[in-house]
């Protein structure tokens, strides 16, 4: 695991070390228990984190426009309710009624034992749906289960294919096989029914791996938008999800999506694309409503907050959120057919396949725009032909703004991700170059690109990056570490690594050299010397845990943690390591440790829960 958090003892020059740190330990015994009961307390101040809230939401949130909310109304409302005497379950209260207006199961709030959306369906039980009652008595002889069964399939009838989708979780690879598997079991169907009911969603880009294989054709089923910069109406420019027939086999026959109240988030994404094929009806319930991508921030008092901050259309050019998707014939079930063993749906469903033969439906709409990725086409260029003639291309068709293609910034800085993470520079300097000749209010743009720049060795350019970029407010939380992550970099570019040249003296010396290097690296800290970065030290010590140098990785484990006693990140990995060395008390100790500095270490609360049992 790794971190960016870091903090550090600063040490006087030599002549003045050892009085410093008799003060600095007689000062801290008298002021720093008050003082960190002080922080503590102001972390937690009520008002404090409902204005954090608040700011969060004003800041990001993507459908105020969509929705007509007034939120400066809600803020004159649920402000004066917040006091210094709120108790947290008050606040949790207070929080919610305001977050609840905005009818969206993708804003929540988290406190590491709970997690509450503010949409309609929250809370809402389904007992009117039972996958096992579907296998029990209506699936012939026998049912196909994958993926820890998110996916499971069938027959009904002699030509009539079953395919329930649980949820859209699992990888990209796992998902195209299982989903591959079903193509092939069902290559002889003459119709086919695929529920969705009770799926609570999954990854986005899953919705077009597995519409693919029931797609005719390329065609146009979302337009995204989000939200950035500080007015309710600042958004990046459109981009637009497609659909388009994949793998090796695809069934376009006459099919039915089942929906239900459940069906959410990616499984509405799957819904709004399966809908724009001419073969597949619609029938069941309206969907959730929560299709927009959402972020986690963390609060003052360590709650989490979720933050839902796009704006997603139909091929129409309807909004869903709050509403849900409406099914083109409406069935339901109750609980109380479900417990007399029958699925009111599914029946018809199979009726309305084999007996009323649907013809196709008018999908015109969806071909109107079909347009294709600047940032997809570059990516494919750059690799068949290089980073010149990828380059050579994005500002040719930036330049002729033909209408043919978009050019999406999320969709670019998610590429220049992975084109750093492959260590392609060229292509990285190139995108990022157009992101921000186009749209140079991202703050992400030049943290990402000086990260580029350093890569392959131009400390110069990459310093130029990080200083244009300071001028620039970052809008997202993720941002900003972002930009912290790019200033270490460069601060290592210039000065080296202090966990390098710690891991060379404990390679060469073993642990006596590494005690004595770093006595030597502290005592420069003061003088510009070496940068002492968590992710470092981490990464120095999980490298000798691969390498089952056990006692050595300790070693390394441990002094991390007097390096940043604050990271409940670096207390997790020597809980891990701990455990590895099956010195089981001190490992749960150490977690513990972890979730103390970090509630929402769902690693260290899953490790300590097996540590303990």
């Amino acid at each position: 695991m790794s971190s960016l958090s870091y903090h550090f003892w600063r040490k006087r020059s030599y002549m003045k070390k050892t009085a410093f740190f008799i003060a600095a330990f007689l000062t801290l015994s008298w002021i720093a228990p008050g003082f960190i009961a002080g922080q503590e307390a102001a972390a937690k101040d009520p008002v404090l984190n409902f204005e954090h809230v608040w700011k969060t939401i004003d800041r990001n949130y993507g459908q105020f426009q969509v929705k007509h909310v007034d939120w400066d109304a809600l803020y004159r409302v649920y402000r004066p309710m917040v006091t210094a005497a709120t108790t947290d379950q008050e606040l949790w209260d207070i929080l919610l009624g305001m977050l609840g207006h905005l009818n969206d199961a993708h804003v929540c709030l988290a406190d590491g034992k709970r997690r509450v959306g503010g949409s309609r369906n929250e809370g809402f039980i389904n007992d009117a749906f039972s996958l096992d009652l579907v296998k029990s008595k209506y699936l012939q002889n026998k049912f196909s289960d994958a993926l820890g069964g998110s996916f499971s399939s069938g027959w009904l009838a002699e030509g009539v294919g079953y395919l329930n989708i649980g949820d859209l979780k699992d990888g990209l690879g796992p998902i195209t096989q299982a989903i591959d598997a079903v193509m092939a079991e069902f290559h002889k169907a003459r119709v086919m029914i695929v529920d969705v009911r009770n799926n609570p969603g999954g990854t986005g880009r899953s919705v077009e791996i597995v519409a693919g294989r029931f797609a005719d054709r390329r065609r146009h089923f979302e337009t995204d938008r989000t939200r950035y910069g500080p007015k309710h109406d600042d958004f990046w420019p459109e981009s637009f999800r497609h659909i388009e027939p994949g793998g090796p086999l695809q069934f376009t026959g006459p099919t039915v999506l089942l929906t239900d109240r459940v069906s959410a988030s990616a499984a509405e994404g799957f819904t709004m694309a399966m809908r724009v094929l001419p073969h597949v009806t619609v029938v069941g319930d309206t969907t959730e409503g929560a299709f927009s991508s959402q972020f986690p921030e963390r609060m003052p008092n360590g709650w989490t907050l979720w933050v839902a901050f796009k704006e997603s259309r139909d091929h129409e050019g309807v909004c869903w959120d709050g509403v849900g998707i409406p099914p083109d014939l409406r069935v339901i079930n109750t609980a109380a057919d479900i417990a007399a063993g029958r699925d009111r749906m599914l029946e018809f469903a199979r009726m309305y396949l084999e007996k009323g033969v649907p013809a196709l439906q008018d999908e015109a709409k969806s071909l109107v725009d079909v347009k294709i990725s600047l940032v997809d086409e570059y990516a494919r260029l750059a690799k068949d032909n290089g980073a010149e003639a990828a380059i050579a291309m994005l500002n040719r068709e930036l330049t002729a703004k033909s209408g043919t293609y978009y050019f999406a910034p999320e969709e670019a800085l998610q590429q220049a991700v992975q084109l750093l993470g492959r260590r392609q520079y060229a292509e990285t300097i190139g995108l990022l170059r157009a992101c921000r000749a186009n749209f140079p209010e991202i703050a992400d743009t030049y943290s990402s690109l000086a990260q580029a720049y350093l890569g392959l060795g131009d400390v110069a350019s990459a310093e130029a990056s990080m200083k244009e970029g300071e001028t620039i407010e970052p809008m997202f939380s993720w941002e900003r570490p972002r930009i912290e992550q790019a200033r270490l970099a460069l601060r290592k570019a210039r000065l080296g690594s202090a966990a390098e040249l710690f891991g060379k003296a404990l390679a060469e010396g073993g642990i006596p050299a590494a005690e004595k290097k770093l006595q030597e690296l502290l005592a420069g800290r003061e003088s510009n010397g070496p940068v002492f970065d968590e992710g470092d030290f981490n990464a120095l010590g999980y490298r000798l845990l691969q390498e089952n140098r056990i006692d050595a990785a300790l070693f390394v484990f441990e002094k991390n943690t007097q390096l940043f006693p604050g990271s409940g990140n670096a207390w997790d990995s020597l809980g891990e390591a701990l455990a590895k060395a099956g010195r089981k008390e001190q490992a749960i100790a150490s977690y513990r440790k972890s979730l103390e500095l970090d509630p929402n270490n769902r690693n260290g609360r899953e490790m300590l829960k097996k540590l303990e049992q």
